[in-house]
């Protein structure tokens, strides 16, 4: 584990997002994703009150759904769970929407929720 920042690796090879978690203001770490879409790609970030070890142990390796998907061809929108900590759950609004130029862009948020995890598909309390 590097003490400053720390890659997290997706065990889908065709994701092309980036997501790490790096050392922030004092015993905090910031939470990056980096969603790749056909136009300027967005970089998300969360700070988190835990350590970069928790977030490491937390990840499993992908997103797992927490709502159902829309998708009507010009939106896609999701929520999903990225990691599962000890005080709550961070979670991923996917939102995916077709330029007029058929490119892509995103609207995507991360959202820390507090005392809550994901559990089969579903939030529930700790």
């Amino acid at each position: 584990m590097n003490k400053y920042i720390n890659e997290l690796t997706w065990n889908d090879n065709n994701i092309p997002h980036r997501l790490w978690v790096e050392e922030y203001k004092n015993e905090s770490v910031r939470l990056c994703l980096k969603v790749i879409k056909d136009v300027e790609p967005e970089i998300l970030y969360l700070d988190l009150v835990v350590s970069q070890q928790q977030v490491i142990k937390s990840w499993l390796g992908k997103a797992f759904a927490i709502s159902d998907e829309f998708n009507d061809g010009k939106l896609y929108s999701q929520v999903r769970n990225l990691l599962n900590l000890p005080t709550g759950c961070v979670v991923w609004t996917v939102n995916h929407i077709q330029m007029p130029s058929g490119l892509k862009m995103s609207a995507d948020k991360l959202a820390f929720i507090p005392e809550m995890k994901q559990k089969n598909g579903l939030l529930v309390a700790i």
